[in-house]
C-alpha cells in the first residue's frame, strides 16, 4: 500500500461524479427565490479542503482508509472500491467543514506562530506531539461515514434527496449494534447521586466521526416542511359539510356513513380543541369516556365538560397511561362539541360496543394509525379546497401539506394567539403531559385518581377549548 503523504488542500476535492447533496435556495419552500440573482460568496464551500484543516480534523489519506477497512490496497477500475473511495474522500471533506474557514485559517496562524516561536526556544521537534501512526483498522468509523452518505443518496419526500435527519439514524443503529457486543463498552462508573455512565467503543463516538456529522449536517442542511394548520374558518367549513353529511345519513338510514361522520367531528374536536397531536388523538379512548359521561355532562353550565379520556404508551413515558383531558361543552361562539361525542357513542352502542378505541381499524379492531385517519381528513379537506378555495389554494396538495399529526395541533395553537388566550390557560390544556411524568397511571391504579384531579381543576382546564371559538 501506498500512502498519499501530503495533499495540496485545493487538490483534495469531491469526486464529480458522485453527486452529494449541498443544501441550495432551490430546496427551500419551491424555490420562490431565483438563484440566478445569489451571489454566493464561497464557491468551493463543502467541495474541497482548505490549508490547516488537518491541523483540527483527524486526517488520513483514502488509501490509507481503504487499508485498514478492507485490509487490502485499492483496486482502481473496480466499481465497489472506486466507490469507496470516493465516499471516504467526501466523508473526510464532511469532517473539515464541521469548522468554518475563518476558525481554520485563524488556528493554521496561530500553529504557525508557535511553531516559529519554538524555534526561537531551540526546540528540536517543533514542540508538537507525534500524529502517528494510526491503527490498521478503521477506529475512526469510516466504515458507517460511506454507509450514511450512500444512503444519503436516496430518494427524499419532502426534497430530491432523504434529510439529514434520516441518514443519522444509522449512527444510532451502527452504536447500538456495537454496544451489544463483547467489546462494544468499557468500564461504568457510578456518580455520587447514583447516577451511571459507561465507556462507549463505538467508533461513531470518534472525534473524526463527530466532526463527520457535523459537517455533513452543515452540507446538507434542513427542510423542514410543518404541516399546515387548519385554521378557525377551515374548520367552521368542516363542521358545516359534517352536518351536511350528517343530515343525508340520518335521511337515508345510513348507519355506515354517521358513525364516520361522527367520529370525523370527533377528531375534528380532539385534535383542534383538545390541542393534540395525531399520535395522541388516536388515543381517545371509548371506555373511559362512557364511564365518566353521565357524571361530566351532569354538571352545573361552568363545569359541565366533554371527559376526553386518553389510554396508551405514549412517547417518553413508562408503561401504559391514561389521562383525562376535559373539554368544554359548548365553546363560546356556541359550538356544541359534545355533540359529536353523543353522535359516536351513540354509533357505537347500537353495535354494541362500549369500550375500546375511539377511533379504530375496522378490519383488524385496533386504534387507526395517523395514516389511517388522515384518509378521512384529506377526503374531507378536498370538499373544503374545492366549495372555498379562498380558504385552501387550488395549488395547495391536500396530502402533503396536511395531516392529522400536526395541522389540527398547530391551528389551534395559532388561533389561541390571535385569541390572545393566556399562556396560563395554554399551559393548563397540555398539562396532562406534563402531570403524567410523576402522575401518569401504570397498570394496577384507579382511574378514578386520575379523573378526579382533572374534574377538581375542570373550569380551567376547559377554558382553552372554550375560548378560540
Amino acid at each position: 500500500m501506498i500512502c498519499s503523504g501530503t495533499w495540496c488542500a485545493i487538490c483534495f476535492h469531491q469526486d464529480p461524479v458522485v453527486k452529494f447533496p449541498v443544501l441550495g435556495v432551490k430546496d427551500l419552500d419551491n424555490s420562490l427565490v431565483d438563484e440566478g440573482f445569489l451571489i454566493e460568496d464561497d464557491l468551493t464551500r463543502f467541495m474541497l479542503a482548505r490549508d490547516g484543516d488537518h491541523l483540527m480534523t483527524p486526517f488520513q489519506c483514502e488509501n490509507c482508509h481503504f487499508f485498514n477497512m478492507r485490509s487490502r490496497p485499492r483496486k482502481h477500475g473496480l466499481p465497489a472500491d472506486d466507490l469507496l473511495a470516493i465516499c471516504i474522500r467526501r466523508a473526510t471533506i464532511d469532517s473539515f467543514w464541521s469548522r468554518e474557514r475563518s476558525t481554520v485559517s485563524s488556528n493554521l496562524r496561530l500553529a504557525k506562530r508557535y511553531l516559529v516561536d519554538q524555534e526561537a526556544l531551540g526546540s528540536e521537534l517543533n514542540g508538537l506531539p507525534s500524529r502517528g501512526p494510526y491503527p490498521h483498522d478503521d477506529v475512526w468509523g469510516m466504515n458507517i461515514a460511506c454507509g450514511i452518505l450512500l444512503k444519503s443518496l436516496d430518494k427524499g419526500r419532502n426534497a430530491e434527496l432523504v434529510q439529514y435527519e434520516t441518514i443519522r439514524r444509522l449512527r444510532s443503529m451502527y452504536s447500538n449494534f456495537v454496544h451489544t457486543c463483547a467489546e462494544g463498552s468499557g468500564a461504568s462508573f457510578v456518580s455520587d447521586n447514583g447516577t451511571g455512565s459507561v465507556i462507549s467503543n463505538s467508533p461513531t463516538n470518534s472525534l473524526f466521526f463527530k466532526r463527520f456529522m457535523q459537517g455533513c449536517h452543515r452540507r446538507m442542511g434542513d427542510v423542514w416542511k410543518p404541516d399546515a394548520p387548519v385554521t378557525k374558518d377551515i374548520l367552521g367549513v368542516c363542521f358545516e359539510i359534517l352536518e351536511e353529511q350528517w343530515e343525508v345519513y340520518i335521511e337515508n338510514l345510513d348507519s355506515v356513513g354517521q358513525k364516520k361522520t361522527a367520529l370525523m367531528g370527533c377528531m375534528l374536536v380532539s385534535g383542534y380543541y383538545g390541542a393534540l397531536r395525531g399520535e395522541e388523538v388516536n388515543r381517545v379512548d371509548l371506555g373511559g369516556m362512557n364511564y365518566y359521561w353521565n357524571e361530566a355532562s351532569t354538571q352545573t353550565e361552568e363545569r359541565k365538560h366533554v371527559p376526553l379520556t386518553l389510554v396508551g404508551r405514549f412517547k417518553q413515558k413508562t408503561g401504559i397511561k391514561f389521562y383525562t383531558q376535559p373539554l368544554a361543552w359548548k365553546t363560546k361562539e356556541k359550538r356544541m362539541l359534545a355533540t359529536w361525542f353523543e353522535r359516536a357513542r351513540e354509533c357505537y352502542a347500537n353495535e354494541g360496543i362500549t369500550t375500546g378505541p375511539m377511533f379504530r381499524n375496522t378490519v383488524k379492531m385496533t386504534k387507526m394509525s395517523v395514516a389511517e385517519m388522515d384518509v378521512g381528513f384529506h377526503e374531507l379537506l378536498r370538499i373544503v379546497q374545492r366549495r372555498c378555495s379562498n380558504l385552501i389554494a387550488d395549488s395547495v396538495n391536500i396530502e402533503e401539506d396536511y395531516s392529522m399529526k400536526r395541522s389540527l395541533r398547530r391551528g389551534a395553537t395559532a388561533e389561541a394567539q390571535n385569541a390572545e388566550i393566556p399562556t396560563s390557560v395554554i399551559e393548563a390544556n397540555n398539562g396532562w403531559r406534563k402531570f403524567s411524568r410523576a402522575k401518569g397511571m401504570t397498570p394496577g391504579m384507579s382511574m378514578m385518581q386520575r379523573y378526579s384531579d382533572a374534574k377538581a381543576s375542570v373550569p380551567t382546564l376547559i377554558r382553552f377549548s372554550r375560548d378560540i371559538g
